[in-house]
């Protein structure tokens, strides 16, 4: 999907012909210079378990993808996996399976661990269910993402011991969590222990967990029954050659699977896994296809042959010698990464992994966060776990040394983080008062966040972020206030004009004009002029004005820089947002269930907000008398099936981050005359006669509604039961007009030499033009007390 500035994604257009090769090449060039390489000494993933793949395995899928094998089913069975590229799966197979001492088994490879586990619970569901059995699964709240996933895909009841400060599960609580599951009539467990978890590289105790589990079914045998899947994703290519005596694998018997991903340290392109079970279990999920006769006890089903091919060569390329010289170089960059974090940080509290290469670091300035640049650069993550001394919960972020880690990228980054701990000891809040409750905005407008979709007050550039220039300064550098301990200073002015006190506010009141925002309140209003770097942010104008009706309503005056009308939002508050009017000099748009939400980003101290809307209906006057016409209608989502109003705030890349169920847009002539009703204009596009929408007032409903020569008139009808009458949204069309007349104007587009109380009196103008014609008899919004 095309992204568009307005913050919207479009379909892009399918190809009429081919395109030429150089058009091809030149488009994936452009691609492929958007991705750093791995030698890129700028910009380099620690965060991340990734390494450049080996020569071998990239020449050889190459060439096998010519060829382009089909390696459906399960070729690790006596008598199967003959010829080809199946033949080579079920040797790189034993091979493995050799590896991680399990002698003879079977299993099949995959798109990588996390299909590999989904595979293995679908095993351990089956068989446990076969029995009647309630099945559950115990695991770490520190295990991978795929855990969770395949608990929800295969409806598995899913129980997450917190890890403590060893960041690893032990005996004792899986001991305590499969009897509290016994207590609960749960009589089959499955166990996920991990061996190298993603973000610490250490490893469960495997062999313990094995051994207690067997002993606690052979206590009730046939009763209690019991099931032990390794997710070795991580360790599976590091253990075996930095620790071969760690027994995190086949050789305990109570082991049944392991998910291994031979795309991480095996040196491996993505996508590889592999599945390894232990003999005798694939048969609880095969199926034989109706159609081919093929059994097949895999979750994909068709497979790339290709893949099993660059296994087979890579791991006989490089050998038990090779990987061990590989684990052994990436132990030592983990030592040299430790040591760059030291240097930076005498005081941080480091966790090296005992076997892998990784190294777990806490930094010692209040709060431990390190700049969202850095992280950004180096993609780290970090995550709050235990202290393994005690002391409470830090904050650690892990550093991931691979194979294809320079000299170069180490010192680049040595400076780098040195560089990002001074500045975070430098600019870091003091958060010893903290909990004390006090609002980061002053108390004139702490309560102005539930009357406006404008965050403004509760966001903020830090210094050093305050560069008008894109990506200086965006959208993408906003930092929540509370994060700079920045509180907003408010000043009471006076009297207003009608009566009540007037207050001005500003995060600098003796510089106004330079710092976000400049503000008037009053019991009636808020207006708001931003300074220049917020104007050329800012979608809908560079002056804020909101009117504090009575009931649900509230509207939203914005102007131009130049002090001109652009726009009034008259909004009709519900629990989930609004549904709006907004009246522009030429047009009227409704937006039906718009919701505002501001997001914290997890991680880090940038703040963004999004903009959800169930249906946009924008009507447009253009000259001439041509009647109304649909220009577009776009159906993006269905309103009958649920749906979050807003993407997760990890999901956040840029501003606006907007979405729409449905938009529409109609033109119509200014001297057309005549009425023309929606169901009538929406019959031949893809919308269909019926319009649904999630409204904010009436629920979900459908709308209807009809466009005239003097204005826009919808009719919000709910579908829930019991029915409740129709709420209508309708103004005016010269209503645009008659505001843009009435209003004051103010230049602001050099803010810097505006006076305080040139602000003020144009806030009380404005407040005194708007009582006097903003609200005319034909505008309606919901019914709503005005």
């Amino acid at each position: 999907m095309g992204d568009l500035d307005i913050g919207w994604a479009v379909p892009t257009a399918f190809p009429e012909t081919g395109w030429s090769r150089a058009s091809i090449d030149e488009h994936l060039a452009q691609a492929r210079g958007e991705i750093p390489a791995w030698d890129d000494p700028e910009q380099t993933r620690l965060g991340f378990a990734m390494a450049a793949p080996h020569p071998e395995a990239v020449r050889v899928l190459g060439d096998w993808s010519a060829v382009n094998t089909n390696n459906v089913g399960t070729h690790t069975r006596f008598g199967e996996g003959k010829a080809g590229t199946r033949r080579l799966e079920k040797e790189a197979l034993a091979v493995l399976a050799s590896l991680y001492q399990g002698g003879a088994l079977d299993g099949h490879l995959t798109s990588g661990a996390s299909e590999a586990t989904l595979a293995a619970l679908r095993i351990a569901r089956n068989l446990l269910r076969a029995d009647g059995h309630q099945v559950r699964v115990i695991t770490s709240d520190l295990c991978h993402a795929s855990v969770g996933k395949a608990a929800e895909i295969l409806d598995l009841d899913l129980i997450r011991l917190p890890a403590g400060p060893a960041w690893t599960l032990n005996r004792e609580q899986v001991r305590q969590a499969v009897q509290e599951a016994m207590a609960d009539g749960i009589t089959g467990i499955i166990v996920v222990a991990t061996a190298g978890y993603y973000n610490s590289g250490f490893a469960d105790p495997v062999d313990e967990l094995a051994a207690e589990l067997r002993d606690l079914a052979f206590q009730r045998p046939g009763h209690t029954r019991c099931f032990l899947h390794v997710d070795a994703a991580h360790g599976g290519f590091i253990f075996p050659f930095t620790a071969p005596e760690l027994p995190f694998d086949f050789r305990s018997p109570g082991v049944h699977s392991m998910a291994v991903d031979p795309h991480k340290a095996g040196l491996m392109p993505y996508a590889c896994g592999a599945l390894l079970v232990r003999k005798g279990l694939l048969e609880h999920v095969t199926r034989i296809d109706p159609h081919t006769r093929i059994p097949d006890d895999t979750v994909l089903g068709s497979r790339p042959g290709a893949t099993a091919a660059a296994l087979w060569a890579t791991l006989h390329t490089l050998g038990r010698t090779g990987y061990t010289a590989l684990t052994t170089r990436c132990l030592e960059r983990r030592d040299q990464l430790t040591a760059a974090v030291r240097a930076a940080d005498p005081d941080a509290l480091l966790v090296p992994a005992p076997h892998a290469p990784v190294v777990s670091a806490a930094f010692s300035h209040p709060g431990g966060r390190l700049p969202t640049e850095l992280c950004d650069r180096y993609r780290l993550v970090p995550l709050s776990l235990p202290g393994p001394h005690g002391g409470g919960t830090r904050l650690f972020y892990h550093f991931y040394a691979s194979g294809s880690l320079t000299d170069a990228q180490i010192t680049a980054f040595t400076g780098h983080l040195a560089d990002a701990t001074a500045q975070a000891r430098a600019t870091a809040p003091d958060v010893r008062g903290s909990g004390s409750g006090r609002s980061i905005t002053s108390e004139v407008v702490a309560d102005t966040r539930t009357h406006t979709d404008c965050f403004r007050h509760f966001v903020v550039h830090p210094e050093g972020r305050r560069d008008p220039q894109v990506p200086g300064y965006s959208f993408h550098t906003f930092a929540h206030r509370r994060a700079t301990g920045e509180q907003m200073q408010d000043l009471r002015w006076g009297q207003a004009r009608a009566g009540g006190d007037l207050w001005v506010y500003a995060p600098d009141l003796k510089n106004p004009f330079v710092h976000e925002l400049m503000g008037v309140r009053t019991d009636r209003y808020f207006l708001e002029v931003l300074d220049l770097h917020q104007q050329q942010l800012s979608l809908v104008g560079s002056i804020h004005a909101t009117m504090l009706l009575s009931g649900s309503l509230r509207v939203l005056l914005n102007f131009e820089a130049d002090g001109t009308f652009r726009s009034a939002e008259y909004k009709a508050l519900g629990e989930h947002g609004a549904d709006e009017l907004q009246i522009f000099p030429d047009a009227i748009t409704a937006k039906i269930g718009k919701d505002a939400a501001g997001f914290l980003r997890p991680h880090s101290d940038d703040y963004s907000f999004s903009i959800d809307t169930s249906a946009e209906i924008s009507v447009h006057r253009t000259h001439g008398a041509a009647p109304p016409a649909v220009r577009m209608a776009r159906h993006n989502a269905d309103v009958l099936l649920p749906r979050r109003r807003h993407l997760r705030r990890e999901q956040f890349r840029r501003f606006p981050n907007r979405f729409f169920d449905t938009e529409l847009e109609i033109a119509v002539g200014q001297t057309w005359t005549g009425t023309a009703y929606l169901a009538e204009l929406l019959a031949p596009t893809p919308i269909g006669t019926v319009l649904a929408a999630r409204s904010a007032t009436a629920g979900l409903c459908t709308v209807d509604g009809r466009v005239s020569d003097s204005g826009l008139h919808l009719a919000l009808t709910a579908l829930s039961e019991p029915r409740t009458d129709a709420v209508e949204l309708a103004a005016p069309f010269d209503l645009g007009r008659q505001l843009q007349d009435a209003m004051p104007r103010l230049d602001v587009r050099d803010p810097e030499q505006l006076g305080m109380q040139q602000v003020i009196d144009f806030a009380e103008d404005v407040h005194e033009a708007f009582t006097r014609g903003g609200l005319p008899a034909g505008l309606v919004t919901t019914g709503v007390g005005r």
